[in-house]
Parts: C-alpha cells; sequence; structure tokens
C-alpha cells in the first residue's frame, strides 16, 4: 500500500469533520482557507458561518463596501486578510466573469493567494493533483522521512513539495490533503504524537530512529522586539469618543483607532503622558506576528488636545458601526464598563 493509499484510507475512517469540507465550491473554500490562514478551527466556524451568510458569492463580496467587509472581519485580526479577499473578488468578477479558475498558475495570481493556499483551493474544490503543505504536514513529512532540513528555509519547501507532489499522485487528491493535515494536528502533535494511531508509523524513519522530538527543525528565529505606546481616550462633554483611521498600509490597515503615538520605555515605565492633563487609565498588551505591543490608555479632555479634520467624534453607540482592531475594542470594553 503507497503512502497516500494509507492517507486517504485513515482519513475516510477518521477525518474530522468540517463545513468547509462538505463542499467543492471554490468561493467557500477560499474564504476558510484565508481564514484559517492564522487562525484555530474552533475560533474560525463562526466567522466562517458569519462571513458566508453576508457574502454568499464572489459577486456579493465584490460589490461590497470594504468598510462592510472590514467590519465582518472584525476579531479575526490580520486585516490585510480581508482586504485581499475583497480585491481578489473583485479581480475575479473583472477577468474571470465571477467564477474561479481552476487552474494553479491563475489561481495563485489573485491577490493574496500563495503556494499554500492555491494549492489548497485547487484540491479540495477542483481535485487538482498537487500536495498541500502548511506547518502539520512540515511536521509529518519531516518525522516520516527523518529530515533535519530547516523548514523554513525555501529549499526545503520545494523538495518538499516534489515529495508530496509523488505521495498524492496515485489517490484523489483532496481526501489526501485533507488526511495528511489531520494526521498532523490529532496525531502527529509537536509533543507527545500518538504514534501508534498513525498509518504512517511502520514506515516512519524519525520513529525508526528515535528522532521525533528533534523534529521538525526550523532555523534561528529573530529575537522579538516589543514597542511602547499611548493611546488616548479623548472625550468632550457629550461623551462622545475621538477616533481616526489608520492608513490603508501597515499594521491594522485601513482599520479605525484612538489616538495613539509610539514612546520610549522611559516614558512608559513613568507613566508619563506628553499631556499633562492626561490621567492613567489602564495598560494592556497586544500580541503581533514579529513583536509585541505594550499598551498604556490615558483619558484625555478634548479641551487638551488639537482635533485633525481627519479625527471624528463618535458616540459609545457607534462605536459598532466602525472597524476597530481587537486591542481597541478591548479599551473600548473596560472604557464602558466603567461608565454603567
Amino acid at each position: 500500500m503507497t503512502i497516500g493509499e494509507r492517507i486517504v484510507d485513515w482519513y475516510y475512517e477518521n477525518g474530522r469533520k468540517m463545513p468547509w469540507r462538505e463542499t467543492t465550491d471554490a468561493y467557500k473554500i477560499w474564504i476558510s482557507e484565508v481564514i484559517l490562514q492564522q487562525t484555530r478551527v474552533a475560533q474560525g466556524e463562526s466567522y466562517y458561518y458569519r462571513f458566508i451568510e453576508r457574502f454568499p458569492n464572489i459577486a456579493s463580496l465584490a460589490s461590497a463596501e470594504i468598510n462592510e467587509v472590514m467590519k465582518y472581519w472584525e476579531g479575526l485580526g490580520y486585516y490585510s486578510r480581508a482586504r485581499n479577499l475583497h480585491a481578489a473578488a473583485q479581480q475575479l468578477m473583472n477577468h474571470y466573469d465571477g467564477k474561479f479558475p481552476e487552474n494553479h498558475s491563475e489561481i495563485i495570481n489573485l491577490k493574496g493567494l500563495g503556494p499554500y493556499s492555491s494549492r489548497a483551493i485547487g484540491s479540495f474544490a477542483f481535485g487538482n493533483p498537487t500536495g498541500v503543505i502548511d506547518g502539520n504536514v512540515f511536521r509529518v513529512m519531516s518525522r516520516v522521512l527523518n529530515d533535519f532540513s530547516p523548514i523554513d528555509a525555501p529549499s526545503t519547501r520545494t523538495h518538499f513539495q516534489l515529495i508530496i507532489d509523488k505521495w498524492v499522485s496515485d489517490v484523489a487528491s483532496s481526501p489526501f490533503n485533507q488526511g495528511i493535515m489531520d494526521i498532523g494536528s490529532t496525531i502527529c502533535t509537536p509533543t507527545q504524537p500518538a504514534c501508534l494511531l498513525c498509518p504512517l508509523e511502520d514506515i516512519c524513519g524519525a520513529r525508526r530512529e528515535g528522532s521525533i522530538t528533534l523534529l521538525p527543525v526550523k532555523g534561528k528565529k529573530m529575537e522579538r522586539k516589543t514597542r511602547f505606546f499611548h493611546f488616548y481616550l479623548i472625550e468632550n462633554e457629550q461623551n462622545e469618543i475621538l477616533v481616526r483611521r489608520r492608513p490603508a498600509k501597515g499594521i491594522w490597515g485601513g482599520l479605525w483607532e484612538i489616538p495613539n503615538e509610539e514612546v520610549e520605555k522611559l516614558a512608559w515605565d513613568e507613566k508619563k503622558s506628553k499631556y499633562e492633563n492626561a490621567t492613567y487609565f489602564h495598560a494592556l498588551k497586544h500580541i503581533f506576528t514579529h513583536f509585541d505591543m505594550e499598551l498604556q490608555v490615558f483619558k484625555l479632555p478634548i479641551s487638551h488636545y488639537e482635533k485633525s479634520e481627519q479625527e471624528l467624534l463618535i458616540s459609545k453607540m457607534q462605536i459598532e458601526n466602525y472597524s476597530f482592531p481587537k486591542a481597541i475594542l478591548k479599551i473600548f470594553e473596560k472604557y464602558k464598563g466603567e461608565s454603567l
């Protein structure tokens, strides 16, 4: 029995049930793949249903206002994904008559789609005979092959892609890819893998050589940086809050926020704002992919702040009408709770 046959047989008996696995609609599969890029399945499922209900097809997503798309993405983070979805939907309407292309070389040219997601959509929606490699698959493959090549090296991905394409060549690609992903997430886990339950246990090189805990290998990680910010809750006499929109590029691109500035650690340690009339409110931490953000929140009367034309005053009831990043929503939650 080939590796592909082992994995497919295992999947039909043990594969996880997920709503996007019950369809071959490329649009729904696309939405699920983008949601799950940086989101756990348990968290992503409710967002998937909510998003699909509002935007059930390519045309509805392409014709929507970007502000509404961002609002429906609120809470998932990595907001460039939502902007890319919207842009790619318009690409599909303008160049493909609102239909998803089946060829990998065309799928990968859509905004925001890379090697993994383009192959996943091609396999799950159209049965394209290609292997799909994510973090779970990297772990399974490196252990089965007993391969100590750094999985974050481009040469390793190229090499593994050739191998997995051979594994999938004699079976249906969708159950194969779903199966090897499930094996990685439920059996061949980072710690304490359940080897005796794995359909590849008897051919696993790392199992044979006793190197399971050493694999996969990753290159040297860059040291995480911590950045410090002061955020300001600026309120007028009508209890309206000052907000502004971020630039389209950069962190929280296109979302709304409250006025803030990056500060030196010394100012952070002293809880000292540049505004004499600002009063300290509370602090929180927000984690990005490449750095940690330490936030201190201050309250400041609007009479001591010079409002720009780009900044708006909104009521607390209007907060839900704007798309804010999760960190700002946490600030508002505490702020509104205190006001009750």
